[in-house]
């Protein structure tokens, strides 16, 4: 099995664990609470499972960008999406405290795994590389547009989150709570992470076959 197929394979793993997760543990809201909130109950294992898919997805295109493509653009989007992938890993060892949990009270396992998802960022800045190389690679041109538009989608995602985490964290002292409808957003953008890196390789096993 190549490793757009293992790429693939963990990004359709990831969503429909957490879609899953979404039917079996309705103690988590999702208008409010994050993904993480899963790990805590009985079925935390399985949202401990739904991170490394992730993972694995982003780690095995980011090894196949950096061995296959040949510039320095699509190296420099490989090694991003394996700092993002070690970041999906980290949060799938260390649970997040509960988000009621005070500032001062945050175990160790929170403030890892707090870090940890601040790497999906690195993921979010390398699909601006990768997809600058489907304009650049005569046999990936073929897909530039569908790249992009899957691109400008993601950042557009992140930066409404991005603007409403703001607004509504400043008005709880960066707390989250019930009054902080986040949940959703959080979601769209880490399903929309998992979409964007199968179509990646999706293209990129395209192109090879047409070679």
């Amino acid at each position: 099995m190549n490793k757009l197929t293992i790429t693939k394979i963990g990004a359709i793993v990831f969503i429909a664990l957490l879609v899953l997760l979404h039917i079996i543990n309705t103690a988590v809201n999702p208008v409010w609470q994050p993904i993480s909130e899963y790990a805590l109950g009985n079925t935390g294992w399985l949202m401990n499972v739904t991170f490394f898919s992730l993972g694995i997805s982003f780690l095995t295109l980011g090894i196949y960008l950096i061995k296959k493509l040949p510039n320095t653009g699509s190296k420099i989007g490989g090694m991003l999406l394996i700092i993002a992938s070690l970041g999906n890993f980290l949060a799938g060892i260390f649970n997040t405290d509960s988000v009621s949990t005070l500032p001062e009270k945050i175990t160790i396992s929170g403030q890892i795994h707090n870090a940890a998802a601040g790497l999906l960022a690195f993921m979010i800045l390398a699909t601006v590389f990768i997809a600058f190389q489907f304009r650049k690679q005569e046999q990936l041109k073929v897909y530039k547009k569908n790249i992009l538009l899957l691109t400008i989608i993601l950042w557009v995602l992140e930066f409404i989150l991005i603007a409403t985490m703001s607004i509504y964290l400043s008005e709880t002292n960066g707390m989250i709570t019930p009054e902080t409808p986040i949940g959703w957003l959080g979601r769209m953008v880490i399903v929309f992470c998992a979409i964007w890196v199968w179509a990646c390789a999706n293209y990129l096993q395209k192109s090879n076959f047409k070679s």
